[in-house]
């Protein structure tokens, strides 16, 4: 009987037909079609190759060593395996394994592409399919010699098991300072307020990096002493009016100055500034304002005192000094070297997202290697987050330069770094949406729908799988909490199809016939399949190489480096040029037409790939200065006198323009706001814009939480309802209601969830543990140090840290406020714990009301306005692309002279540095655009904790819109690449652009139309038309005029370096672009209707019902 087990293959060996492994996973277009429609591998579609091109082709490479030899290069061979055939030429293995399943043989599970109903391109949806098969996974067994190799010591500890044991070490010490008596009289013997310096400990965790503690201990102590001059003020003031028998003005200026005044500048910053050190320092300044003006002045008759003052300050001080102490004693993480981790990872990500477009562009055989694996998670995770995960990174080590010779002196030189890789970023964002593919978050409608009718056909056929037995199972890794999908978009199944539409047609050409205008496609990736491979691994040695320049010594010259990447982008653009060179001459000779769209669906992504190599250079560049500047040390004081001298002698910064604001309704110089001609009217027009401040959201919720803080304080002022607000400790909900209140609706509503439960739970633990060892010093320190552990956890490793860090400060309070109580037990440990859950369930309710009835800032409208206000934006940028030509001028020849008189400061700048300034101004507003986007998807993450009575919040559409607009950012980034080019200067825009400027005109005026009539829906709400502006029939018109060009022409052009094909790729990619509009104008139209059904609007004007 035959062996039916798998039999294991070499990693780059030929693919066996109809096999997995030459199966590419292209996808249906046809949203009925709930299973993966896989076309042929490139090889078998061709019938060129009968073997995998990437275990046998020789091409074109730059060496490290700066060479250039015929060498045979594959991008999933493991390190460390140098293969040679027998004519003794060696194999080129990439030596950065990105996948670790390489080994594994998978088994697709679906109908095969013959099977498969084939794919219709006039749809212009992208695919509701995961790009990669959504699949369950067994537990692989490790075997029992790699588990004995990989087994940790009996004391070894991870980082986070690290983390959290030094935050619970501060604790613990914070702690004492109440259970023994000894340190307590270190503080003061102060048994009131002993338990802060534990708070502070919470507050202040030491798990935080070394720079990263000092901006948390700045802003702290500087809110800290911030409340002790308010603290200070108010006692003086209320001593002063007290003492001449002034109450109410003594409470009235307590109440109305001192505190309505520092709540306003604290609650202000905290909204400007939104980071979590500013919402740390904030929550302790409360404290201390809320206890000292409010509860303590309250009752103060005129006496100075300042005991309690002190108790506080000192208390917190304290708790600082302890959480300073362990993030430096136990386990001290540098900010500059977790900046080089993150340098490193990111470009990890790089190369992983490099690799996958790649092959996923060239259809290479071993595509399906690439799963929803932890490698791909991270990679993607990594890229998404590297627009502002970097800066933060940055902003923390450039903190440790008093002490880190590493960085004094290379804050500049880390800035260009990181800005480089941050394009890097967007240029891979340009290689994604050119290659055709779209990542996106698992979880969504049509995820879930596809994996549901996907778990319905493993079912089907799961007689089958056991009987083939040629599935290895892997298990699938999550990263973090979120996983990425990766699906295909109109692109991608645009290029399939056409692949299949010329195999078909080579099937029906005999093989000595001139080749056909339909192979082209085909010819053109063959062409240049081995000359992208080159710059691929050309490009991935070189992010390799920096990888290692940053954990360690490189060992190869980064001058080297760049010098092999410019050989490369000159290797690879002379065999692009051949090619089109070749399929321009096929298509002459064919029939004497221009060639096809065809070419242009792969033509961004060999653009992009070059531009993604220039800019590596760049970042060569720049690590290479920071690599020189490293064997420099510098000084503390040299670097101290070199700061102040370039202080002294920098430029005064010139005051920027506002640029364009979108939906301003107040545009001077109009009939609305006229410009003031009179010294009234200008003196109006200033008060009218100070009033315009508070529509401000920031001026708008430090209002309302002042406003908020001033009723439930004005009770403790109140004769008859001093004693109950002393008594039920309403200073509590007055520190509940400003930790609770933020900005958002949808975070105020899940702040005040954790708060409530988080607070049940930790104040009767703690009542448990008191009634079980009362005053037991020992006993109850060990079970305080016990219980922080898994909240700490919580509060570093969780999701839901906020549940952890309120659960630690209630059983704080509960705890070691009783202990202080424990010899005079004036208060019981259950109604200690019952007043502290009334007062904080009474500082929620007021902070929900406040935040939701209150000029309420909901995450779900936010996050409408932000889109309307993204879409106006990229309107703007659309019209400085399409204008950019417009302030620049040609350098003068004897052919083009040019009177320079009257000309600006811009136009007289030479070609190059007009070129530099131009790019810099783009790459700033894409990156500016990119942020937005992120902070829009956290809007809408946020969206889910705004319950609504009409139903759920559509989530799903407004993250397909979220999708469309990034793809458009994608394709503006590609444009504005193609219209700085030398060529577009020099020939596009007299040769083309102007025989077809109506027409373009036409194409330009639609398409802002269209992206200022999305925006408009957006803040209306309104039905949407049933007519939209006709931007897709200009383009075509454009599209039209551009082929009916003279050949002798556009032949010409393409002879000066291609410049026909720059203008017909920029033509070709506005359909990209208005395609994403016309999905913007549908997903609107299902949110907001329609004024006219579409079905109606059509009988209106169908020529059968008029006859």
């Amino acid at each position: 009987m035959e062996d039916s087990s798998p039999q294991r293959r070499p990693q780059n060996a030929v693919p066996l037909l109809r096999s997995p492994l030459s199966d590419p996973g292209l996808l249906s277009s046809s949203p009925q079609n709930y299973f993966m429609e896989r076309s042929q591998s490139l090889n078998e579609l061709t019938g060129v190759y009968s073997s995998s091109p990437s275990g046998v082709s020789e091409i074109d490479v730059i060496l490290d060593d700066g060479s250039q030899q015929k060498r045979t290069v594959s991008l999933s061979t493991l390190p460390g395996n140098d293969h040679h055939d027998s004519s003794d030429e060696s194999i080129i293995d990439d030596s950065t394994p990105l996948l670790k399943s390489h080994k594994d043989i998978y088994h697709a599970i679906g109908y095969s592409s013959k099977d498969a109903p084939s794919s219709s391109s006039s749809s212009d949806d992208d695919s509701d399919e995961p790009f990669f098969p959504v699949t369950r996974y067994k537990k692989r067994r490790p075997s029992q010699a790699n588990t004995h190799k990989k087994q940790p010591g009996f004391f070894h500890l991870t980082t986070a098991q690290r983390s959290v044991l030094k935050c619970s070490f501060a604790y613990l010490l914070g702690s004492l300072f109440t259970f023994v008596p000894y340190l307590n009289g270190w503080i003061g013997n102060n048994h009131t307020s002993s338990h802060l310096v534990a708070t502070a400990t919470v507050f202040f965790n030491p798990a935080k990096t070394l720079g990263g503690m000092v901006e948390a201990a700045a802003y702290g102590w500087g809110y800290v002493l911030f409340a002790n001059v308010i603290c200070w003020g108010s006692m003086i003031t209320t001593d002063f009016f007290v003492d001449r028998n002034h109450y109410l003005i003594a409470h009235l200026i307590s109440l109305f100055v001192w505190l309505a005044g520092s709540t306003f500048i604290v609650s202000f910053l905290k909204a400007h500034w939104n980071k979590p050190p500013v919402g740390t320092a904030s929550s302790l300044c409360f404290i201390t304002i809320f206890i000292i003006v409010v509860r303590e002045g309250s009752v103060n008759r005129g006496d100075f005192d300042t005991t309690r003052i002190n108790q506080i300050t000192g208390a917190v001080a304290t708790g600082t000094l302890i959480t300073v102490a362990c993030c430096i004693l136990f386990w001290p993480v540098s900010a500059a070297k977790k900046l080089k981790n993150n340098l490193d990872e990111t470009l990890g990500s790089y190369r992983v997202l490099l690799k996958l477009l790649t092959k996923t562009f060239l259809l290479d055989d071993d595509l399906p290697e690439f799963k929803a694996n932890r490698t791909l998670q991270t990679a993607i995770q990594a890229h998404q987050s590297s627009f502002t995960a970097l800066q933060k990174s940055l902003a923390e080590a450039k903190l440790e330069t008093f002490w880190n010779t590493n960085m004094r002196g290379k804050h500049a030189l880390y800035d260009s770094v990181i800005k480089s890789m941050q394009r890097l970023a967007q240029h891979m964002g340009g290689l994604r949406s050119s290659c055709g593919i779209q990542f996106e978050i698992m979880g969504s409608e049509k995820t879930k729908q596809y994996k549901e009718m996907a778990r319905k056909k493993r079912k089907m056929y799961s007689a089958f799988r056991q009987a083939s037995n040629l599935f290895v199972p892997q298990k699938p890794a999550v990263v973090g909490e979120t996983n990425w999908n990766v699906r295909a978009g109109y692109r991608r199944r645009r290029f399939q199809e056409e692949i299949r539409r010329q195999k078909a047609s080579d099937q029906l050409v005999p093989s000595t016939s001139q080749p056909e205008a339909g192979s082209t496609l085909v010819d053109f990736i063959q062409t240049i399949r081995g000359p992208l491979k080159s710059l691929a691994f050309t490009c991935k040695q070189t992010l390799l190489h920096l990888q290692n320049s940053f954990s360690a010594q490189p060992a190869t010259s980064l001058y080297l480096l760049r010098s092999n990447l410019q050989k490369a982008i000159v290797l690879f653009e002379s065999s692009q040029n051949e090619a089109i060179q070749k399929l321009y001459s096929s298509y002459n000779h064919s029939n004497g037409t221009l060639m096809g769209e065809d070419i242009f669906l792969v033509y961004f992504f060999v653009f992009n790939m070059t531009e993604f190599a220039r800019e590596l250079i760049v970042l060569v560049e720049s690590v290479e200065r920071l690599n020189e500047a490293n064997k420099h040390k510098m000084g503390l004081i040299t670097w101290i006198l070199a700061w102040i001298k370039k202080k002294k002698g920098a430029p005064k910064k010139v005051k920027k323009s506002p640029g364009f604001v979108p939906n301003e309704r107040n545009t001077v110089n109009t009939l609305h706001t006229p410009t003031p001609t009179t010294t009234w009217r200008k003196f109006f027009i200033n008060v009218w814009y100070t009033f315009s401040l508070f529509k401000l959201q920031k001026i708008r919720y430090a209002t309302k939480a002042t406003v908020a803080t001033i009723l439930l304080a004005s009770f403790a002022f109140i004769d008859s309802t001093k004693a109950w607000f002393i008594e039920w400790r309403m200073e509590w909900a007055l520190i509940t209601l400003m930790v609770v209140m933020t900005p958002t609706v949808g975070g105020t509503n899940i702040v005040a969830v954790y708060r409530i439960f988080s607070t049940i739970f930790g104040c009767y633990t703690a009542m448990i543990f008191y009634m079980l060892f009362p005053g037991n010093m020992y006993a109850l320190a060990l079970l305080t140090w016990l219980f922080s552990i898994p909240n700490f956890w919580i509060i570093l490793h969780h999701k839901h840290g906020k549940f952890g860090q309120f659960q630690l400060l209630a059983y704080n309070l509960v705890m070691l406020n009783k202990f202080n109580d424990r010899d005079t037990n004036q208060i019981e440990v259950w109604w200690l714990a019952t007043v502290r859950c009334t007062a904080i369930l009474a500082g929620v309710v007021l902070g929900l009301i406040a935040t939701a009835y209150v000029w309420p800032y909901e995450a779900r409208v936010e996050l409408r306005k932000g889109l309307s206000d993204f879409l106006l934006r990229l309107a703007w940028l659309y019209q400085k692309l399409v204008s950019i030509h417009r302030d620049y001028i040609l350098p003068a020849t004897p052919d083009n002279l040019v009177d320079l008189d009257g000309l600006s400061e811009t136009q007289v700048l030479t070609l190059d540095a007009q070129k530099k300034m131009a790019t810099q101004s783009f790459m700033d507003l894409e990156l500016g655009l990119q942020r937005s986007l992120l902070e829009l998807q956290s809007l809408l993450s946020q969206t889910p904790n705004e319950p609504r009575l009409k139903g759920a919040f559509p989530v799903d559409t407004y993250r397909d819109m979220l999708l469309s607009c990034q793809n458009i950012v994608d394709r503006f980034l590609s444009m504005r690449t193609i219209i700085l080019k030398d060529d577009w200067y020099e020939q596009v825009q007299h040769d083309l652009m102007l025989p077809l400027s109506l027409a373009r005109r036409e194409m330009v005026g639609n398409v802002i139309l269209y992206f200022y009539l999305l925006a408009s829906a957006l803040r209306l709400k309104t039905p949407m038309p049933p007519y939209f502006p006709p931007a897709r029939k200009a383009w075509q018109s454009l599209l039209v005029q551009l082929r009916e060009m003279p050949i002798e022409k556009t032949k010409r052009l393409i002879e000066k370096n291609n410049v026909y094909i720059f203008y017909y790729a920029y033509v070709t990619l506005m359909e990209d672009i208005i395609r994403e509009l016309d999905k913007l104008g549908n997903n609107m139209t299902l949110l907001f209707g329609a004024l006219v059904p579409s079905n109606q609007w059509e009988q209106l004007f169908d020529e059968e019902d008029h006859p």
